[in-house]
This record gives structure tokens, C-alpha cells and sequence, in this order.
């Protein structure tokens, strides 16, 4: 290694000296002080490790026998903080169990009084080479991992590109108030999302969860989203010639091309139409989306009518409901109901449609789940509607 550059790096370092006698204090204070960035005293090992606590060092050369704490004293209390910082020790004696506990500590150099500045240099050089591999490999590590930061943070917002919602401004879907709650267990999620705005009589709602973890999930999961926001956006579409069942089988036809043969997709479609008062439906191995009817305070459940989306599925059941009557509905991805409470390692499914029929809006079911659950153990989302009054 280039003798300039490690010259050069010894004035980046800090170092501390740990010796009883003064005079050899002055002599490392006078020589280090005009090679070192800064230069810290100690003049025994309890006060040298007090030190070591409050500053940033680098290096440490110390005295073997001194009082309170001897040189291996100080660095059996290094060790158990710090595994790698270079020790050099500073000795008269020849112990051989000495030696032998000072390579368990892994002191880095030893120097044998009396020594010249050459001795000390050529031990010290050895050292700053420790620091400075191990400084590359931090680097190495902090960059990969600000680089993996960076790219994760692009896909998040690219995510929230893909997303759609045509209710974001207003809030409402034909006459329901439509509130989303998103919250993606990690950057990269599985879970994702639309509400498209088909005519002024029709909605899109569509979630859906890449089952699995990580980027493979995700990615199968947005483009999902990506193609559905895609179909709806068509110039060639619009109310009279946008069909669920068309949407289906081209996203299929788009979809299955990509999927590993173990990879499924689970989603929930439910097209409002407001003209002929009906919710065309499929729902591929969803949690059922739950809904109240007016007048009447009990939940029921619109069940999966499909198994999840495969790389071999050529079929598929689009159902009809009722609209005119339903008050408040929940959509929901399984992160939500399969979150574990902290009563008894219950999960939430158990409590989800006692908390929906109380909640009057989004933040109040919201804060029935959250007094429940303590941690999000997967990706969360859900959108609530409910019936506007008509006099609003």
C-alpha cells in the first residue's frame, strides 16, 4: 500500500494514548499531535476506557502495567464493545500468558521498551491498514445499502404512479363517500389497488394481493394494476362497451405469461352500476367483501366465486348483486383480517365484522383495528363506502 497514502490517512485518525507516566505522555503528545487529527491521554485503563466511551478513536496504543486497570483490562473492556478497533500494547515484560491472553483479545501490534519511532511507525502502519480495509469494507456495505434505499424509494413512488383512484379528490363514488386506507408492510408491497371512474353511472373497484413476499409479489401485483388501469383508460371505452368479463379475460391473457407455475394472484373486481342498480362481481380467492343494507344492522358477505389467478386458469364466474339497498360495504386484502391481535394470538377476522357494523367511517374502523392489533404483520388494504344521505 502506497507509504503517501497511509501518511495521508493518519490525518484523518483519531488516536488515544493510554500510559502512567507523564513524561512519555508529553513525549506522544509533542510526536502525535503533528501526525494525527486528534490526539486523546489517559493515564490509566479505567480512564482510558471512559475515553474510548466518549470519543470517536481509531487507534490505541497503551501501557501494559498501570494502576486501576492494566493494559489487558482496557482492552477486554474494548473488546465486549467493539471487536475490531486496533490495539497496540506497550511492555516490558516477556510473560508468556500475558502474550497468550493479549492474542485472545486480538491486540493488534506489540511495542517492547524501550522502542525507537521507526518500531512504533512500522506497528502503527500495520494498524492504519486495518482501519483502512475496514473503513472500505463499511463503505462498500453503506453505499450497496443507500443504492438498495434509492431503488427501493423509486419503486414506492413508482407504485403510487401505477395506483389509480378517482374518488381522491372528492371522495365519492356514486352516492357512497369511498375511503382508502394503504399501508404497504414494506416499501415493496404486494397489495395494490384501483378505483377507476368508468362513466358518470359506473365505478371500477379493484385490489389485488401478489401472494407471496418481496419484489416478485410486487412487481406481479402492479402489473396487474398497470394492465386494469390501462383497459379502463382506453379511448375505445366507455360505458356501453366497458364489460368486467372482457377486462377478465385480457388481463388473464396479459397476466399468465409472467407467472412461475407456483404463483398465484389473488384479486376482488366489483364493477358499480348505478343505472341498473346491480354490482357485477369476481372475486379470485379474496377475503368476502362485507356490506349492511339499509335498515338493517346485520353483515353480510359477498363470498369468492373464484380460485386465485394461475398460469393455467381458462375460466371464470362473473356474479350479480343487488345495489340499490346495500348502506356501507368493506373491501379488503387479507393483511387485514389475518392480522394477529394481541388477545390471545386471535386474529382480527374474528373482530372485523363486529368493528365494520359499528364504524361510521374509515379512521373510526381504523382505530377499532388499531386498539386490536398491535404490529401490521403483512401489506394492509382496505376501502370503506358509505351511503351519503340524500339530503347531502
Amino acid at each position: 500500500m502506497n507509504e503517501h497514502y497511509i501518511a495521508d490517512i493518519y490525518k484523518t485518525l483519531n488516536i488515544l494514548c493510554v500510559e502512567d507516566d507523564l513524561d512519555v505522555l508529553e513525549t506522544y503528545k509533542s510526536l502525535f499531535s503533528l501526525i494525527f487529527k486528534e490526539v486523546y491521554f489517559a493515564t490509566d485503563g479505567k480512564e482510558g476506557f471512559e475515553c474510548f466511551k466518549k470519543h470517536q478513536i481509531d487507534i490505541i496504543l497503551t501501557d501494559y502495567m498501570m494502576p486501576k486497570w492494566n493494559g489487558l483490562d482496557l482492552a477486554r473492556a474494548i473488546r465486549e464493545v467493539d471487536s475490531s478497533i486496533p490495539i497496540v500494547m506497550v511492555t516490558a515484560l516477556e510473560s508468556i500468558e500475558m502474550l497468550r491472553e493479549a492474542i485472545d483479545l486480538q491486540i493488534t501490534g506489540f511495542l517492547k521498551k524501550p522502542f525507537s519511532s521507526s518500531s512504533l511507525f512500522q506497528v502503527f502502519n500495520v494498524a492504519v491498514k486495518s482501519v483502512i480495509v475496514d473503513r472500505c469494507i463499511l463503505k462498500e456495505q453503506s453505499e450497496k445499502l443507500t443504492y438498495s434505499h434509492y431503488q427501493e424509494n423509486l419503486s414506492f413512488d413508482k407504485e403510487q404512479t401505477i395506483i389509480q383512484n378517482d374518488t381522491k379528490e372528492d371522495k365519492r363514488l356514486l352516492n357512497f363517500m369511498c375511503e382508502v386506507f394503504y399501508e404497504p408492510k414494506d416499501i415493496l408491497s404486494g397489495d395494490s389497488y384501483s378505483i377507476k371512474k368508468i362513466s358518470e353511472d359506473a365505478y371500477l373497484v379493484f385490489v389485488v394481493d401478489g401472494m407471496g413476499k418481496g419484489i416478485a409479489a410486487s412487481v406481479t401485483a402492479m402489473l396487474c394494476s398497470a394492465f386494469v388501469n390501462y383497459f379502463v383508460n382506453s379511448k375505445s371505452l366507455n360505458k356501453e362497451t366497458f364489460v368486467l368479463h372482457t377486462l377478465l379475460q385480457e388481463l388473464l391473457r396479459f397476466i399468465q405469461p409472467t407467472l412461475a407455475e407456483y404463483e398465484v394472484i389473488s384479486a376482488t373486481f366489483l364493477y358499480f352500476d348505478n343505472k341498473n342498480q346491480k354490482i357485477e362481481y369476481a372475486i379470485f380467492s379474496m377475503p368476502p367483501p362485507l356490506y349492511i343494507l339499509k335498515d338493517d344492522k346485520t353483515v353480510y358477505k359477498i363470498k369468492s366465486n373464484n380460485p386465485p389467478m394461475n398460469a393455467y386458469c381458462d375460466h371464470f364466474n362473473v356474479s350479480e348483486k343487488k345495489l340499490c339497498d346495500i348502506h356501507k360495504m368493506l373491501i379488503y386484502s387479507d393483511g387485514l383480517n389475518e392480522c394477529t391481535t394481541n388477545t390471545e394470538n386471535e386474529l382480527y377476522t374474528v373482530y372485523l365484522s363486529q368493528d365494520f357494523a359499528l364504524a361510521q367511517d374509515a379512521q373510526e374502523f381504523y382505530n377499532f383495528f388499531a386498539s386490536r392489533c398491535d404490529e401490521h404483520e403483512d401489506d394492509i388494504t382496505y376501502i370503506f363506502l358509505k351511503e351519503i344521505p340524500k339530503d347531502r
